[in-house]
């Protein structure tokens, strides 16, 4: 028994990896004309061309410098086309420890294309130099290894022992470019204030509507009006936090009120529906509540009510810490002198 113990034990590694692997297979390496190309497209909503551009080419500036080791730099960058272009160079580790150091050097170029509203990136040219400092290393290109043919076994359903990890790795990287291109560009809008217009679908969020009062017919010294039959008006989502009083936030199974200069509003960011929840950042336990936890809930009530009239569920995108002016850019409630989180939310049913 107790060998069976430790043979389970020995095995949690194995499943573990196994189970992260579905990110890696079939598909994960696209070809374009035979060429491996990793694309994204992202929707800025309210961002103009030359905003988008300025802010992408500060950032590959800053991430892309050259070195004694390494040659990665900006190659061009047309502003009034909305173009892009840069040389990456950088070494990527499979494994690092006091005896030994396993990693390769990895080339690829990344072109931006800027656009009103939108900007799409590749990756491609990838090429990796492996062992360097051994006899001169081995050099591949990323078609000849890290392909689905290449870098998977025939069911392909796992990665090969020493190819798979050039391919693991590549992908790894590939999300860490996108996701920064992704995040720089979401932390813009927030410090510009910019608020594109907003969208409310109806399957996302939840408007609980008050009950009404019956009519009361109006009454004249001798004329009875009739009483209507017409419907009153649902109350839009606007009129709805507009008139709100209260406002809560609930996470991690707490649920804990908030001022209504707390709420950033509601907007599309990267094609997604988003809200903004802005946080003193002396306010500790709202702050903790949104950092410990993934997914939240924002709750808003009418003037005496119990009961939520509209309760919007989120799941958390990014934080980003702005100054007071940026902030009220936002709600003109906050307080320029403090100092505040603003946590992007995507909406989730």
């Amino acid at each position: 028994m107790k060998k069976i113990i430790i043979l389970l034990f020995l095995c949690f590694p194995i499943l573990a990896k196994a189970q992260t692997d579905s990110k890696y297979l079939e598909g994960a390496v696209s070809l374009s004309d035979g060429k491996v190309v990793f694309s994204t497209e992202m929707q800025v909503p309210a961002m103009t061309k030359e905003q988008i551009f300025e802010t992408l080419l500060e950032w590959a500036n800053k991430r892309f410098q050259p070195t004694e080791k390494f040659k990665a730099r900006v190659l061009y960058s047309d502003k009034e086309h909305g173009g892009i272009a840069i040389n990456g160079e950088e070494y990527m580790v499979f494994n690092s420890s006091a005896l030994s150091l396993d990693r390769t050097r990895i080339y690829y170029m990344l072109s931006i294309n800027c656009e009103d509203n939108q900007c799409k990136i590749s990756m491609n040219r990838l090429r990796y130099w492996y062992d360097e400092n051994r006899n001169g290393g081995q050099k591949y290109t990323a078609e000849e290894w890290i392909t689905d043919d290449m870098a998977l076994n025939k069911a392909k359903t796992k990665l090969m022992p020493i190819v798979g990890k050039f391919r693991r790795k590549t992908i790894d990287l590939k999300d860490e470019l996108f996701n920064e291109i992704r995040s720089t560009l979401g932390n813009q809008m927030i410090a510009l204030g910019l608020k594109p217009a907003p969208t409310t679908p109806e399957s996302q969020v939840a408007i609980v509507q008050q009950p009404v009062a019956p009519a009361v017919p109006a009454v004249t010294e001798t004329v009875q009006a009739p009483a209507t039959t017409e419907k009153p008006q649902p109350k839009t989502e606007a009129d709805l936090t507009l008139q709100a009083t209260r406002i809560t936030l609930t996470a991690g199974g707490e649920t804990l009120e908030i001022g209504k200069e707390c709420w950033g509003g509601k907007n599309q960011l990267f094609g997604k529906d988003v809200t903004y929840c802005i946080i003193d950042t002396q306010k500790a336990m709202a702050n903790m509540l949104l950092v410990q936890n993934d997914t939240y809930s924002i709750s808003f009530y009418l003037p005496q009510s119990s009961t939520p009239c509209m309760v919007i569920n989120c799941k958390k995108m990014m934080l980003q810490n702005v100054k007071g002016e940026e902030a009220k850019k936002m709600n003109p409630a906050c307080d320029a002198n403090k100092a505040y989180n603003v946590y992007v939310g995507e909406i989730v049913k």
